[in-house]
This record gives structure tokens, sequence and C-alpha cells, in this order.
């Protein structure tokens, strides 16, 4: 029986919550984090005269007073979070606000109904919207914009889909972006930047260890400097801390990111740190501190940063760009007289030009986050404004994904997914919490709250006595059991229970090589899951077994939810190895999350984190495929088949196939079909398919020839004419005997075809004949013949418009580079754009239709460049997927478990392979 789920962050009577709204409407201010929504309504209460009060005061009130949505772009202390107040004051009409915070500490109570200004995280509010809690009426204030997030870009779409006005505060960035997409009647911008204080800035082609030499410590010391240093890093961060720490024993050495507390560096932010002070921070970690003291900035050139590609989002190594080094340097430069910034990079980096850009939005890669909230709101995605386009296929898999697994049905989210919904905890966690039983609901909800093992501990850990081999879920569970058992107690945040710890976390998180932000975050989270399912929290955190590692592994084999490798490779093929912090064997299933990553080519590679299924949990889950027609080229005796299959999310397991002389009358369709599409992708062993090659090209090229003007025949109206003529075909005696005819004629008239002939083949450009393809574009419904000429890259490079001929049709451009690919463009100008890349743009996935109606040419170009690209990536998945059924997935601590005993039947394929591979 599925668990009943309350979202605790929504309003508890929404009707009384709409019914109280006031007049002016409410101010919603939408927060980054949890700790900006604390400095938010630290800030509604207080009155400081700052910079951006004295410059620009009285237009912020006229603006707020007008009803018109406007941008504030402000630097590092200029007081933009300050303004907040006299913004309200003047929307609302009233100095007196009822400031309420709902986050992921602090519920919405019964009392929410009476604030007039609502502060809440990116995630909430998105909650909001789909709860109708948000109402044109109100107005959002966006704190910290150019932080994207995909949950905060969904707000901004949602936010103008109920109609709501949009004012927005943002640090350097270029505004452009957001004052055309929010509407807004102005932008204002300002900064605390002193020309007499601006920073001597200088470019240094070291890396950071080297950076800190001897030569440069001493200086620190002799001028007793307050340096901090940025980094991409925690390793990076906390290695830099520890030389000069170890070297520089005077100098105050300290370290900051993500999973750090906050209390660690408070004497920096109060003023307390003497100098000469070092101090390394990630950029993440940096980005709302204000160090007291701070002179001297060193920035490593350096960012890990997700990019979308192909639908996934690669972790990949970038330089900074301009808006994170002009925010970095901002820190001393303007601002502290005798200010140095140090930028190590191996670009030539021109400090003096660099400008604020545009943002980067990080939406396309959550396409599963998009199709639940649409769901939810019965919209589909493209009635949405999203800030950055979609990634449609993305986003159709993403949907299919979801209605596999029950949680959309008709395009709105069914009973299970709005319970699934209502866990605040990602979907596959959600799913597993909302099934389970009493007994799994504490490791459950612990593990949920974990973003990971490898992002809970350090690089030297000790995980002697608490690991759970297989497991790297119910290990990290018992990490936080320990740090509970051994320092932990239960009291109150803000009223609400949750696990907390006393200061002997310190040391034990020492000793255990564990970050104590991740223990204090996932305490955090774990009270949240238990609000939401109704359960106490427990007094006693028991260590993880194997009686529960049994019925974990069970309950995920049922249902699961998340990325599932086995052998190393996923469903489609795909390398995937398991990460080296991993306690999971190599071998074997396992299910986690599947983390991709570019190595130091750029080349994508996959790694799972996660627990070891036993091969047995697996086959009592699988499911028997529908019994299917297929037709296999390579097999010259009996290539017509029939396949049944054992599958199981999305891997074949098992396959046997039977070969097929007389069609079954119940599969003589599908039969007929297999043929025909075997026929007409040239793969079939028939004298019709070699007859028919040169008509099939004569009508493709007379059909692109004549803009789409003649009948088309690609993929899907050859199968349907083959199909057609097979209609009184019931053995394949009578297929191999069947004659099997393309008629040109009937295609396109004697008369027709001798015009088209008469067209140009080729042109001259700079005395060398080039040749021209002709084509059918196909764009909002409409057809459009082009030709597009195949140009020497050579000739293509320095190509001017002047040079290219007049032709009776739009001209586009396409150069064949071999085993680097094709390179496609509609302009000359983005042609020699895409010609300075090193590597063609990968072509985006094709129907086989669409590749049919391709030149023999350019067939041949994708063709290599397709098997080189794959080499690359790691070599033919095909063989991957051999080496990697050659046993069974190593159960716990590495044992054989439930390996794959079957051998081959009577009637098994010994070449059965995984599906995709």
């Amino acid at each position: 029986m599925q668990r009943t789920v309350t979202d605790r962050y929504l309003p508890p009577d929404h009707a009384a919550y709409v019914a109280a709204e006031p007049p002016t409407g409410r101010l919603i201010v939408i927060a980054p984090t949890r700790a900006a929504c604390e400095t938010i309504e630290l800030a509604l209460g207080l009155r400081i005269a700052t910079t951006l009060e004295k410059q620009h005061g009285s237009e912020i009130r006229d603006l707020a007073a007008a009803g018109k949505g406007f941008g504030i772009v402000a630097g590092t202390g200029t007081g933009k979070t300050l303004s907040i107040r006299p913004i309200a004051e003047t929307i609302l009409g009233t100095d007196t606000l009822k400031v309420g915070v709902v986050n992921r500490e602090r519920e919405a109570t019964p009392e929410t109904p009476s604030w007039n200004v609502i502060v809440v995280t990116t995630g909430i509010a998105r909650r909001w919207f789909q709860d109708g809690d948000i109402l044109p009426t109100d107005t959002l204030v966006v704190d910290e914009i150019h932080q994207t997030s995909a949950e905060l870009e969904l707000c901004l779409a949602l936010g103008k889909r109920v109609g709501c006005r949009f004012i927005w505060l943002s640090a350097t960035v270029d505004p452009t972006f957001y004052a055309r997409y929010l509407n807004a009647a102005a932008v204002l911008e300002t900064s605390a930047f002193d020309p007499s204080k601006a920073a001597d800035v200088k470019i240094v082609r070291k890396d950071p260890r080297t950076f800190l030499d001897d030569r440069f410590l001493q200086q620190v010391v002799k001028e007793r400097r307050g340096v901090g240093m940025f980094l991409p890093t925690r390793a990076g961060v906390e290695e830099a801390a520890e030389l000069v720490g170890v070297r520089f024993p005077r100098i105050n050495s300290a370290f900051y990111h993500g999973g750090e507390p906050i209390r660690i560096i408070r004497p920096f932010l109060e003023g307390e740190e003497k100098k000469p002070y070092f101090l390394a921070m990630t950029a993440a970690g940096q980005s709302a501190l204000n160090v007291q003291g701070l002179d001297t900035v060193v920035i490593d050139d350096t960012r890990f940063s997700n990019v979308i590609e192909r639908g996934k989002n690669v972790l990949t190594r970038l330089h900074l760009g301009a808006n994170e080094i002009l925010q970095m340097a901002g820190r001393v430069h303007g601002r502290v007289a005798g200010g140095r910034v140090f930028i190590l990079s191996d670009r030539d980096i021109q400090f003096s030009s660099l400008r604020p850009t545009a943002p980067e939005f990080q939406l396309a890669g959550d396409s599963e986050r998009v199709a639940m909230t649409c769901a939810d709101l019965g919209v589909a995605a493209d009635q949405l404004d999203l800030p950055v386009p979609l990634d449609r296929v993305a986003y159709r898999k993403a949907v299919s994904l979801l209605e596999q697994r029950g949680i959309i049905e008709n395009g709105r989210l069914s009973r299970y997914g709005k319970s699934v919904e209502a866990m605040p905890v990602d979907r596959p966690w959600a799913e597993l919490l909302v099934n389970a039983d009493d007994e799994l609901v504490p490791y459950l909800a612990v593990m949920s709250s974990i973003e990971s093992l490898h992002r809970m501990t350090r690089e030297e850990r000790d995980l002697s006595g608490i690991i759970v081999p297989g497991s790297d879920h119910l290990t990290a569970y018992n990490l936080y059991a320990e740090a509970f058992s051994h320092c932990g107690y239960i009291g109150e945040v803000y009223g609400l229970p949750r696990h907390l710890f006393d200061e002997s976390i310190e040391s034990w998180a020492e000793q255990r090589g564990v970050l104590v932000k991740a223990i204090e975050d996932a305490a955090l989270a774990t009270a949240s899951v238990y609000r939401a399912v109704g359960m106490e929290l427990p007094t006693k955190m028991v260590n993880a077994r194997d009686h529960i590692y049994r019925k974990f592994t069970e309950l995920l084999a049922q249902y699961m939810p998340f990325d599932l490798v086995i052998d190393e490779h996923t469903a489609d093929g795909t390398e995937a190895r398991v990460s080296k912090t991993s306690v999971a064997g190599s071998w074997g299933a396992i299910a986690g999350d599947l983390r991709y990553f570019a190595d130091r080519s750029g080349i994508p590679r996959a790694a799972i984190e996660g627990t070891q299924i036993p091969m047995e949990l697996i086959r009592r889950y699988a499911t028997r495929g529908k019994v299917e027609v297929v037709y296999d080229p390579r097999r010259k005796h009996g290539p017509l088949m029939l396949k049944r299959t054992v599958e199981y999310f999305g891997f074949e397991l098992e396959s046997e196939v039977e070969t097929v002389e007389e069609f079954p009358p119940a599969l003589a369709r599908e039969a007929r079909h297999a043929l025909a599409e075997a026929l007409a992708r040239g793969e079939a062993r028939h004298f019709a398919v070699k007859q028919n090659r040169g008509a099939i090209d004569e009508i493709r090229e007379a059909y692109k020839r004549s803009g789409g003007e003649t009948k088309r025949l690609g993929l899907p109206e050859l199968i349907a004419l083959y199909e057609e003529q097979l209609a009184g075909v019931s053995s394949m005696d009578d297929f191999r005997s069947a004659r099997l005819a393309v008629d040109v004629d009937k295609f396109i008239p004697l008369d027709i075809r001798e015009l088209l002939e008469r067209l140009p083949n080729h042109v001259t450009i700079r005395d060398r004949e080039v040749e021209i393809d002709y084509d059918v574009e196909d764009r909002d419904g409409e057809r459009r013949g082009v030709v597009r000429l195949r140009l020497p890259e050579k000739i293509a490079r320095t190509l001017t418009d002047a040079e290219i001929p007049d032709l009776d049709r739009p001209v586009r451009f396409v150069v064949l580079r071999g085993q680097r690919g094709a390179v496609r463009a509609e302009t000359l100008d983005e042609l020699q754009e895409r010609l300075k890349q090193p590597w063609s743009p990968d072509e985006v996935e094709e129907t086989q239709d669409d590749r049919s109606m391709l030149s023999h040419a350019e067939s041949e170009v994708r063709r290599i460049a397709g098997e080189f690209r794959r080499h690359r990536r790691g070599g033919d998945h095909r063989h991957g997927a051999r080496r990697g059924s050659r046993g069974g997935p190593r159960g716990r601590g590495g044992s054989n478990e439930g390996g794959h005993a079957r051998g081959p039947g009577r009637n098994s394929d010994p070449r059965r392979r995984r599906r995709g591979r």
C-alpha cells in the first residue's frame, strides 16, 4: 500500500491563504539558498544608508510605486539586498511588514496567510506555483538572479505564466537578457568602485601550488596581507590551505567550501582574524561572503561546469567566464587601497577589457523536472516561456519514462505521481519512500538526504567498521548513524524537531574524514522527510547490516527508480565505470546515480556510485517481452526469426530465437513488415535490392531537384511500397521468388525527368568545379528546394559572399571532412565559424529516413565520422557488451552471486546481446 505524503511547505489551508491576499498583493522574495533567506529576513528589519540608496533610492521607490517591473545590477557591498525593504514598503503601502520564511528549515504554518512578505527558496517557490499559491497580484522579487539553476529558471517561466510583476537583483552580469525576458521598465546599475582604489592586476602562467612559493608567501608576511584564493574544487582548497599552513605557520591559514559549515571562517567574516592571513575558498563557497580585511585575491582561471551534451549533464573543465572573474576580483578591485589581484591562467586575459556577459542557464539539463512540473499544472512544455530552449528530445524521453513509471497519466500527475512529487527529496528516493515499509524508512530518509558517499567524505577517509560491502548508500547511512550515536541528540530548530550534534562532531568528523556540513545537511533533510510521512524522528540510529541490505536491494530490484548499470554498461551500451571511491564491486548490477564528466580530451565518460543488486533479484523481477519478428541480415540461412526476450528495465537479460520459414498466421503481418523494412534498408537477401537501387536513387534525386514537387520515396514510403507487393507472401520461399519492382514512371513522368536532368550538377568557383547537392527543406510545414554547394575546406574558409553564384533557389553549404564529419551551414559566416572548430559538431540524432535521403558522398562521410567518434568515446559498444556478459555481477565483497548461469538453450542464439549494444 502506498504511503500518504503531506507537503509541509505549502500553506496548510489554500483557500484561507488565497482569501487573505491583500489588495496590493504580497511580496514573494525568491532566494537561491537557505542562508540567503536568513540574510534577506535580517535585511527586511534594517534601515541603512547604502551606496545603492544614495545613488538610486528615489528611482527605486518611484518604479516600485508605478507598478513596473525593473532590475538592479549592483556590485558587492552596495546594499542591493537591503533595498528590498523600501521596495516592499512602497508596494504594500505600509511600513508594517509581516515577514515569513519558508525553506527546508521552516515550514508554512497557519499564520502564513497573515504574512505580506514571504521569503522562499527556488524549489519551494516552484511548488507554490504548482499549488496556485502565487497569484497575478503578487510581486516577485528575485534575489541573486545571476545564480542560475533549473528551479529558478522554471520559477521565472511560471511567474510569467501567472502574470506576476518581476523585480530582480543581480551582481555582475549583462542585464540585457533579463530586461527583455522579464519586461523591465528600467535597469538600475551601481557599484562601490573607487577609481583611486583600482587594484594591481597581474596574469600569471602558473598553477596554484607553484604560485604559492616562498617569495609570494614571504611578501604576504612582510606586508601583512589578507589573501583570498579562489579554486574550483574542495580538494584544491584544502591542499592550498594545508600547504600555506605547513610552510608558513605565521600566516593564519584556513579554507572554506560548500562542504564546510560557515562557523569555521566566522572570524574572517567578523574581522577577528589578524593579518597576515590566507583563506582558500571555492567559487561557490565565496559567492555570498564578505571577508573583512581582504586586500589580495588570487584567482585560478578554472571551473567545472555541467555542459548539456545530447541531453546529458557532462561535468566539464572550463575557463572562468568574465562574470566570475569580475565578481572575484571585485572583492578588492576598486574597494581596497593597495589591492592586488593575481589571475592564474594560460590565457592572455585583458582584465581592463572584461565586461559582464549574459548568464549561463541550467534548465536544459533537467528535463524530468520540467516534465513533472508541466504535468502537475496540466500544461505542455511549449506553453511555458522558458528562458532557454528546452532539449525536446530529452524532454520527450523524460515524459516517456515518467509515464512508464506511472507518475504521469494522460498528461497529468497520477495519484502516485502526486505522492512522489510531494516528497522533499529527488524523484527516485521519493518513489522508494512511498513504497517502503516502516522498517526501511529510517534508512531511506537518511540515504535520500545525502548527495553521495563521495561528496560526504574527504579524499583521506576512514570507513573501517561501517562499510556495507556492495552499497555506497547504506555505507553513507552508517556514517550518519555513527555520527548521531556518538555526538547527536534530538532538539528543535524554529520549533521543528531535528537531529542536532554537539561540539564533539568536529573531532569525530576529523577522525573519519567526513564533512560536518554533509552530516548537518542530512539531519535537516531527514527531519523534513519524517514530517512529510507523518512519523516521529528516531531517537536511536541502528547501523545497517545484512538484513537491511537484503530488504533494500529487494525494494530496489522491484521498483528500480535509479540509473542501472550491469557489467559496467548501461542499457544502451554506454560504458559506465564504477567510481573509484565506491565500495561496490566492478561487475554485476549496480543501481545509483550515473554521472557524466569530460576527460582530459573532452570526451564524455560515465561513472556510477550506488548499490549492487544480486542477480537472482534482477531475474525475479524481470519480465518476458512479447514475441517479435526480426530480420538478421548476418544470417545467410534463416534470417527471419521469432525472438523471445527476458528484459529488466531496458536490459535484455536473455533471448531465444527460432528460425521462421512458414509465417505463423498471427504474426504474418509483422513478418511481411520486417521483410519490407529489410528490403528498404538494403539489408535483405533478395535480387530486388540490387535491381531497384538505381531506380530508387533516381526517384530520390528527382524529388530533391524538383524542390519536393515530385513524389517522395523516403524510407517509410519505400517500406509501404514493398509491403504492398508482399501482401500475398506467407513463407520465405514465397518471398525469395516474389517479383518486387520500383517503377520510376509511376513516380516521375518522362518529360519531368528530362527537365530535371538538365539542371546543373556543378558550378565553377575560383576555377574549380564545385559539386551541387539538391535538397528539400521542410520548415513550419512548408517545403522548399535548396542547393547545397559541396565546398573544399580550403576554399570554404576564405570564400566571400560575392563569389557565391546565383542559382534558381536558396544556397546552403556543406564541407565534407572525412573522419571529422560533415559541416553544414545556411550562411557563409556560419560555415566559416564552424570550420574554426577542430571537430565538426556532433550530428543531431537522425531517423533512418533522414539518412536515406542524403547524397552518397555525405552518407559515407557521416558513416566514417560516426565510427571514429564511437572509437574516441571508448570503442564499439557491442564489443564492450560481450566482454561484460561473461559472468554475472559480483555480489557484496566481490563474490559472484547469481551470475549468468543459464547456458544457451536449444533455440537460443549464442550471439545474443543486451539491447542497443
